[in-house]
């Protein structure tokens, strides 16, 4: 495989997926000595969940940014179980809000049933994951996506909000849904 179509500089896939999702499946194939035979065509998807981030300016990459974030998340939560919205829990949000108080968050997951062919060899041609005849099967994928929107520029609407690029954050839970926080 030569590197401009490797995973790592495949600028599609990170465009539509999120780096810990695309390093896992990095680090499980090497296809120096393994064979990936993969054929996907949805039949069906339906929309199983879809909320906001409830904090204002909260996203995946403000988190990575400021890693300190993390442990305000569950300040927050513990605030508000505690005492509901009370001065503390609203302290809280500001600090979450100097961050992009303009930016949302919205996660969604999807049931996507499939035909689908997949199949891992060895070096050797043996089948070490996969199916091990060339027949699809039907088969179901919880895939979460993710989303950041921002406040419209100016000249558009009152209260319309630009809506980013979907990403794909987890399928089938192999990231425990990759949360940010």
């Amino acid at each position: 495989m030569d590197n401009d179509s490797s995973i790592e500089n495949n600028e599609y896939l990170h465009g539509m997926m999120d780096k810990k999702l695309i390093c896992t499946y990095n680090n499980e194939i090497n296809p120096e000595n393994m064979q990936l035979k993969l054929s996907l065509q949805p039949i069906e998807a339906k929309l199983e969940h879809i909320f906001a981030i409830p904090v204002p300016g909260l996203t995946r990459e403000v988190v990575e940014e400021n890693p300190y974030l993390r442990a305000n998340i569950y300040r927050l939560h513990n605030a508000y179980e505690e005492a509901g919205f009370d001065e503390h829990y609203f302290d809280l949000l500001i600090d979450f809000a100097k961050n992009g108080p303009e930016k949302r968050t919205i996660i969604a997951e999807a049931a996507i049933k499939c035909n689908e062919f997949y199949q891992l060899k060895d070096a050797s041609g043996t089948v070490i994951d996969g199916m091990e005849d060339d027949e699809p099967e039907e088969v179901v994928h919880i895939v979460r996506y993710e989303v950041v929107t921002d406040e419209a520029s100016e000249g558009s609407d009152l209260g319309e909000r630009e809506i980013g690029q979907w990403k794909i954050i987890d399928i089938d839970d192999l990231l425990e849904g990759n949360v940010f926080h």
